[in-house]
């Protein structure tokens, strides 16, 4: 994606006019800044104390002494209290993946007595993987009555929104504005 966006400015700036070469590179800005917020930007990050979920214009960080229920309905998602947190990192499949849901998968997941699991709880998914890597650490973190508490942060990704909005703002007047 980003090879081809680079590949065609680089043929704008070969062959087109100087408007088309600044409406193209503003539309390459943000195809490829678009593609890198949805595609790349999202991850969510385990850790002893608590769980920070990175989306595309937030990154949200939260101590397991504030979580209370880790979930993989539609992606992977933490409660905490009344907010429900959703990981874009890790979607869920479709229904259809229970299919492919085989017994030597889910061997060793200390899943009790219950051994019915729903696709997105699927270690092989990677809501199931990141689902059950923070359901471990979470009983650690209660099963040790560990005090390390950390704070709730909340962050924005301004820079991210500016870049998008202002590369498809500028690629838009460029379309409608001719000179």
């Amino acid at each position: 994606m980003f090879f081809l966006a680079g590949g065609l400015c680089i043929e704008l700036i070969l062959t087109a006019s100087f408007h088309d070469i600044l409406g193209g590179i503003a539309w390459g800005i943000f195809v490829s800044w678009g593609a890198y917020l949805l595609f790349i930007r999202p991850k969510v990050s385990v850790f002893d104390e608590g769980i920070t979920i990175t989306n595309p214009f937030v990154e949200i960080t939260v101590g397991w002494h504030r979580v209370e229920e880790i979930d993989a309905r539609y992606c992977m998602s933490i409660e905490v209290g009344e907010k429900l947190i959703y990981a874009w990192a890790a979607p869920a499949p479709s229904r259809y993946h229970a299919r492919n849901i085989h017994s030597s998968d889910v061997r060793g997941l200390k899943l009790g007595d219950n051994t019915l699991i729903r696709p997105g709880e699927s270690p092989g998914t990677h809501s199931g993987a990141a689902t059950y890597m923070s359901r471990v650490r979470l009983d650690n973190f209660r099963k040790t009555n560990n005090t390390a508490r950390i704070d709730s942060a909340l962050r924005y990704n301004i820079i991210g929104g500016v870049i998008l909005g202002s590369s498809f703002a500028i690629g838009a007047l460029l379309l409608l504005i001719h000179f």
